[in-house]
């Protein structure tokens, strides 16, 4: 898909690595962030996968099992947005609008490749998902403060670092996850938690 796509892998990694705004922190063991169901994350999102590559702007917000994603082309040539909860879900794009009863094809269909989303939402926050939502975990590494910051699970590796405290959080700046030649690197520019914007959410 043309609109998200851009040319060499080197200038995504540049792209990454040079656009994010997160400041500094005190780096610390801090609270696990499994009690988070409201957030906002602004950052960079990069894929590589058989069928081509990508890179976009991202910016998620999610209130419980209500989900907004939207990703735009770095050189503002469009944007796609995902947005729905676990009974419907609409695909919105310069070509139109889809809807579907769950999110994964719908994303799968804009990008080239599928992705589980609802897993997705655990794993930005730098712990695996449910087991009854995703299957047990398998560890392969920890950080210094014994977090799990290598991890397998659904068939996905998932992989943490670069944490750092936000209102006394544990998260992720970086989130790589990989899976039969599919990876998918996201670099956090900024967390906001407990305030949404979706309809029929409240700020706390």
């Amino acid at each position: 898909m043309p609109v998200l796509r851009h040319p060499g892998w080197l200038l995504v990694c540049a792209l990454l690595l040079g656009c994010t705004t997160l400041p500094p922190a005190e780096d610390g063991e801090g609270l696990r962030p499994d009690d988070i169901d409201r957030f906002i994350i602004e950052g960079k999102v990069a894929w590589v996968h058989p069928e081509g590559r990508g890179n976009a702007n991202l910016t998620w917000q999610q209130d419980g099992e209500n989900f907004d994603l939207l990703l735009t082309g770095p050189l503002g040539q469009g944007a796609v947005r995902l947005e729905g909860n676990a009974e419907a879900v609409s695909l919105s794009t310069p070509d139109g609008t889809r809807q579907a009863g769950e999110a994964d094809a719908l994303l799968g269909a804009a990008l080239g490749f599928t992705i589980p989303v609802a897993q997705v939402r655990w794993w930005v926050l730098g712990v695996p998902a449910p087991v009854g939502e995703a299957g047990p975990v398998r560890v392969h590494g920890r950080d210094t403060h014994d977090r799990p910051a290598d991890v397998e699970q659904d068939g996905w590796r998932i992989q943490w670092s670069d944490r750092r405290l936000v209102e006394a959080r544990s998260l992720p700046r970086r989130v790589q996850l990989e899976r039969e030649g599919t990876r998918l690197t996201l670099v956090v520019g900024a967390w906001t938690l407990g305030k949404v914007s979706l309809a029929g959410s409240s700020s706390q």
